[in-house]
């Protein structure tokens, strides 16, 4: 597709628009020749590309494009053959005129081929275009795919040769140096199953520490040697992790390769193997062609695929492998739709379950939620004590001043008594390195930079013992903080990040041990994200341990915000607002006033807003590869039908169709396109007389024009203009006019006008953590915090092990009576604790174990089985014992497989889930083929009586 050279041709000349029909003859000249040349061929070196080519077998001719020439080549000529390095057939294109589909000379260009191949034994790739649309078939591997530019001698000849030479991935080692997981290596299988079904697009849901960019640095090594790929680009939205991927992937897995980490918007096109942030390729992918990578690794794909990914991902024709530790329940449909998934299933998935009962990650303590008093009651002036009360009033806040939800809590009031309270708690319940005194690796995700910086004061103030060493802020408004990042990692100190969304995703750090939510999250995908941050487990080798975490079996995460209660609520968290971007609402906006100007027949204003909204569509990028994709709606935009009689469908279409294309603007000041948004809707409100709204933007301009720095030379220059847009008499008779003036003469140096910081409450009131998790464990609804109440019952059994009879007998593994058992319940159930087989339930989370069962866990002869192992166990049984009655087949088996690794995940099973994914994955009516309902019903009976602990 070529609207970019469309969108030239208009800005240098009118004569040439999207709505003109060129010839075939005019679409090779104006167009497809530049697009030849963009891509690196000499049009007119024969011995690269040769027109109107002759298929003989004694050479190519080349004749000259007369300018009638019909639109029906004659039998035996073709449009182009380009050449390779030693003047062979490298591939042909077939061209139409632009008004006619370029798949329609598919046969044509095939027959040429064939031609080709029979007369000098090599099979040409093909493209088919019409100047606006270009399709790529290399007929040996796929079917015909619109592409967005032609691709260059290299890359074509390193696709012939991967078409004759590459070997089958299946054939070729998987480096056990890089993964020996198996389901790392099936994975790898998978795709390697889709490559030879000519699938280019892989999507692996793998959850966070499973080893992801391991998995693809081993994928890289396999299509490397098996000669799938030449040039690969690992894909990445944030700095860190490229940082991440180009040195413990790239560096570390392929150290032979040669490697460009693309910055600045230059990429060394001599290299094999890149690294890059969407926003850097954003603006530098245009500059190789579509054809330059043989794979791309997208990292965390699920991201709004459609509005930061789409350009890029669309733009080269690769083999796309898709990654993401997002659980796939959560993963957006137009994710799936991108990478062609079938029911929504992603080609491999290991989720979070499954690796912790693998071992493969470590899975997190019962949340601990604490909220302090402020957090529950919010902070009301009138309710303080009477010192504090005094000193607001002399510190010029009025008692009304102070009227705060808990929730506005660092966001539009802070108090150093909460922030306080919160580090003590952290302090006191984290999980501590062997000496029992420093935190573990942590991490505290916190609202702000400022509420960041307000905790790490707290900190040293509290803890000065550290000298500064214990805490540090990690965020983009730190200088370096990817230095910061690996000392976090790599050094004993600091032992607390104090980060606002760096260390959210991506970020490997196997030590984390103690994830504090000190804000609200509201994206359960987010929220999964952060969690996962602690997930990772230890190295295996010992001695490669860092000495300060020599264990972790477990992480703990402190929840202040009631995150987990939130999501319990709200399952899927809360959608996200859709956001219209400044530019859309500016052309909304003209598009009004030109509706008014029009209907009043003001002809003057509505020729000078018309040429506007025109101007607005004509600089629309040229490399964004949906404005490309839109190409028919702005050739109709710009076309003389829709301005020579601008009714009502007209505007409709310029609104639904046009408007949300202004998104992809690039290159402008926010600070400047906030402000014509304002002089807009201004001049708006002129029109409609809206004198609520008038009021409302001179107010908002006004405070624009005065935050100017006026000891700038730029602005002093508009000195005139700046006073008389603050004059009275400016403002007293508002005409559309003068909202032209302010935009004219002000918008260009809004760029340089001043930031001015939310103003926020600042208190200093004490604050205690009132509420933690909480068990009434005695009859009169005695109580305390789980943590504690567990400690103390663990405290009891331990300090009775050495004198009770009954725990004598336990330890000594000798038969005990009921007559022991119940005495041993009688001396645990006094009025101190309340010990019942009920209560150590509640706080080890175990909804079926016995009180024995408890009692020999807390002396440490007794682990409860983990999930898994029951249903094993149950699966095992149940296979043997119908394989008794009646032998099962191995489909039936692998149908039972799937039964038990589905409740294994969701710990529960219905009939009507028989004939749903996956279990349709055998059949739609697979259940019932291979089992009668009874069958099927017992089947359900016997999972759903496993009691999980």
């Amino acid at each position: 597709m070529v609207k970019l050279n469309i969108l030239v041709l208009i800005n240098v000349n009118e004569k040439i628009m999207f709505k003109e029909n060129l010839t075939e003859n005019q679409t090779r000249k104006k167009i497809i020749d530049d697009l030849l040349t963009k891509a690196g061929w000499n049009i007119s070196n024969s011995s690269e590309v040769v027109e109107e080519f002759e298929i003989t077998g004694a050479g190519y001719k080349k004749s000259s494009i007369a300018q009638n020439q019909p639109e029906i080549n004659p039998s035996g000529f073709s449009d182009y053959l380009l050449l390779d390095r030693a003047s062979e057939p490298l591939a042909i294109i077939e061209a139409k005129r632009t008004s006619r589909d370029p798949v329609s000379g598919k046969q044509q260009a095939e027959d040429y081929a064939d031609g080709i191949k029979k007369i000098h034994n090599v099979d040409p790739l093909i493209f088919l275009t019409n100047g606006y649309e270009i399709w790529y078939w290399n007929r040996q591997r796929y079917a015909p795919v619109m592409v967005h530019g032609f691709f260059n001698k290299t890359e074509l000849e390193r696709i012939r040769y991967q078409n004759t030479f590459r070997k089958d991935p299946c054939t070729i080692q998987i480096k056990p140096e890089i993964i020996d997981r198996d389901y790392q290596i099936e994975a790898l299988k998978r795709i390697f199953d889709g490559l030879k079904k000519n699938k280019r697009k892989f999507l692996l849901v793998m959850a966070t520490g499973t080893g992801k960019t391991r998995t693809v640095m081993a994928l890289i090594d396999v299509l490397i040697k098996a000669g799938w790929a030449e040039k690969v680009l690992f894909l990445v939205d944030r700095e860190a992790l490229a940082v991440q991927s180009f040195g413990d992937g790239f560096k570390q897995h392929l150290p032979n390769e040669s490697r460009h980490y693309i910055r600045g918007g230059e990429i060394d096109t001599s290299c094999r193997l890149y690294v890059s942030t969407i926003q850097t390729m954003m603006g530098c992918f245009h500059k190789v062609s579509p054809g330059f990578f043989d794979v791309i690794i997208s990292d965390e794909c699920h991201r709004s695929i459609y509005n930061k990914w789409k350009d890029v991902l669309s733009y080269f024709h690769s083999i796309h492998v898709g990654l993401t530790a997002t659980p796939s329940d959560y993963i957006d449909r137009d994710t799936f739709k991108y990478f062609e998934c079938e029911n929504d299933t992603p080609v491999f998935n290991y989720s979070f379950d499954e690796a912790v009962k693998n071992k493969v990650l470590v899975d997190f303590r019962p949340p601990y939620s604490a909220k302090t008093n402020f957090q529950i009651k919010g902070i009301k002036g009138n309710e303080l004590p009477p010192s504090i009360q005094k000193k607001l009033v002399e510190e010029g806040y009025t008692l009304e001043d102070i009227d705060f939800e808990g929730t506005e809590i660092e966001k539009n009031v802070t108090n150093a008594g909460t922030n306080e309270s919160l580090v003590r708690e952290f302090m006191e319940v984290c999980i501590k390195d062997d000496s029992g005194v420093i935190p573990s690796k942590s991490i505290i995700f916190a609202l702000s930079h400022n509420h960041a910086k307000r905790l790490w004061e707290i900190f040293n103030r509290l803890y000065p013992e550290y000298k500064g060493r214990l805490v540090d802020i990690i965020d983009s408004k730190m200088e370096r903080p990817l230095k910061l990042i690996e000392k976090f990692k790599d050094e004993n100190f600091p032992r607390v990040a104090i980060s606002v969304d760096m260390l959210d995703t991506g970020i490997d750090i196997r030590e984390i041990c103690n994830l504090v939510f000190a804000k609200p999250v509201f994206s359960k995908i987010k929220f999964w994200q952060m969690i996962g941050r602690g997930t990772r487990t230890l190295e295996k080798d010992l001695s490669k341990r860092k000495p300060w975490c020599t264990e972790k079996d477990r992480f703990m995460i402190i929840d202040h915000w009631s995150n987990f209660e939130y999501f319990g609520e709200k399952p899927e968290g809360e959608a996200p607002a859709v956001q219209y971007p400044i530019p859309c609402k500016i052309f909304i906006t003209r598009l009004k006033k030109l509706k008014i100007f029009k209907t009043n027949d003001d002809k003057e204003c509505f020729k000078r807003v018309k040429e506007e909204v025109i101007n607005d569509i004509k600089t629309l990028p040229e490399n964004s590869i949906t404005i490309k994709e839109s190409r028919k709606n702005i050739d109709k935009a710009l076309s003389s039908n829709v301005w020579q009689d601008l009714d009502d469908e007209s505007f409709e279409f310029l609104e639904k169709s046009i408007a949300p294309l202004m998104k992809y603007k690039s290159d402008f000041n926010l600070f400047q396109e906030q402000f014509i948004l304002k002089t807009e809707k201004l001049a708006l409100s002129v029109l409609l007389n809206n004198q609520e709204d008038i009021e409302l933007f001179e107010k908002s301009i006004i405070d624009d024009i005065k935050r100017l720095p006026m000891n700038l030379n730029a602005v002093r220059k508009k000195g005139n203009e700046i006073k008389k847009a603050l004059s009275d008499e400016f403002w007293s008779q508002l005409t559309h006019d003068k909202c032209e003036f302010l935009k004219e003469h002000l918008t260009e140096i809004m760029k340089y006008k001043l930031i001015q910081e939310r103003e926020i409450v600042r208190l200093d009131i004490g604050d205690d953590v009132i509420e933690r998790k909480w068990i009434a464990f005695g009859p009169e609804g005695e109580g305390d915090y789980v943590h504690s109440y567990r400690e103390k019952v663990e405290n009891k059994i331990l300090e009775l092990a050495g004198r009770h009879p009954t725990l004598q007998k336990i330890k000594n593994n000798q038969p005990i009576s009921e007559q022991d058992i119940f005495e041993l319940e009688k001396t645990l159930n006094s009025p101190e604790l309340y010990v019942t087989e009920d209560n150590f339930r509640k706080i080890y989370n175990k909804p079926y174990g016995t009180f024995t069962q408890f009692i020999k866990f807390v002396l440490g002869i007794y682990k409860f089985p983990e999930p898994e192992d029951l249903i094993n166990e149950s699966f095992n049984t149940y296979i043997v014992e119908r394989n008794n009655r009646t032998p099962l087949t191995a489909e039936q088996i692998r149908f039972l497989r799937t039964v038990k690794n589905v409740f294994a995940k969701k710990k529960h099973i219905e009939y009507n889930d028989f004939f749903e994914p996956p279990f349709t994955s055998f059949g739609t009516d697979a259940a019932v083929r291979l089992f009668d309902e009874n069958e099927l019903k017992e089947i359900v009976g016997i999972f759903n009586s496993i009691r999980i602990q």
